[in-house]
């Protein structure tokens, strides 16, 4: 927040890797199957590649405060929150496929789809 060009720049680098990956993930086959064999890893490949990037560029503690404190308040609003009947029946209906929600389009994206029952 206190250097907002050096946030954008890293959210730039980040984004145009991750379309990059995306996209050669749907052109070329062995990408393909790589990320539908193995989704952690591949992730992980393109978090280091944006790193390294960055830290050429710079501001990567400005990118990763500026992406790593909103993160931390989605995981302690995630572990404090309440499952009730409602939610469940949502998460069910999500997992049979009649409702997609955006968190659910971006995970299929990443290769990260939720089992049937799980």
């Amino acid at each position: 927040y206190i250097e907002p060009l050096k946030t954008l720049v890293g959210g730039t680098v980040v984004t145009l890797l991750f379309l990059g990956f995306v996209w050669s993930a749907e052109n070329k086959a062995v990408i393909r199957r790589l990320r539908r064999n193995h989704p952690t890893p591949c992730l992980v490949a393109v978090l280091a590649a944006s790193y390294c990037l960055l830290s050429l560029v710079g501001g990567v503690a400005v990118f990763l405060f500026g992406i790593t404190f909103p993160v931390l308040l989605i995981i302690i609003h995630a572990s404090l929150r309440l499952r009730n009947l409602k939610n469940k029946i949502e998460n069910k209906i999500e997992s049979i496929g009649l409702k997609r929600t955006p968190m659910g389009i971006l995970l299929e994206a990443l290769g990260q789809e939720q089992e049937a029952g799980s």
